[in-house]
């Protein structure tokens, strides 16, 4: 997995980190640490609902160059299903990713570390799990992240 210096998820993890956030890695981002061809500009991630937790989150997201974070509350996270930080990146903020929440997910949960930033992101049976939505790309997504799960399993 090759991930630049420059990288927006190296940024919104690093922050995260620092802010001792709870948080994975979900969306494209998450396909592409398991080996899935994809481009992406945007970070989604999926956060302990708690306000406690929120707050560190915003905290953390709030140190992108524009501080929009800070206008958010908690309470915007806890609320809604999701929520787009527009700063020097995008930051896709939710409690659920469609059927999977961080408390689902962080028991099987994969970490790596990139240029000494840890990177906690969703496992492959969590992520298929989270990409049974609608949309098309997700769909598109889907079926290629089965497939990459049927190759490491041999079948």
């Amino acid at each position: 997995m090759l991930v630049p210096q420059s990288s927006p998820l190296l940024r919104v993890c690093q922050l995260l980190n620092e802010a001792e956030a709870m948080y994975l890695i979900c969306g494209a981002q998450a396909c592409i640490l398991h080996g899935l061809v994809r481009t992406t500009e945007d970070v989604d991630i999926l956060v302990e609902a708690t306000e406690e937790n929120c707050a560190r989150v915003i905290k953390g997201l709030s140190k992108l160059a524009d501080g929009a974070a800070r206008e958010l509350t908690p309470k915007d996270i806890l609320e809604n299903v999701l929520v787009k930080v527009a700063d020097e990146l995008e930051v896709d903020v939710s409690t659920h990713a469609r059927k999977v929440t961080y408390t689902d997910a962080v028991a099987t949960s994969q970490t790596t570390v990139v240029q000494g930033v840890r990177i906690p992101f969703l496992s492959l049976d969590s992520l298929i799990l989270s990409k049974e939505t609608y949309r098309e790309q997700d769909a598109f997504d889907r079926l290629r992240l089965l497939e990459l799960k049927r190759r490491a399993h041999g079948s």
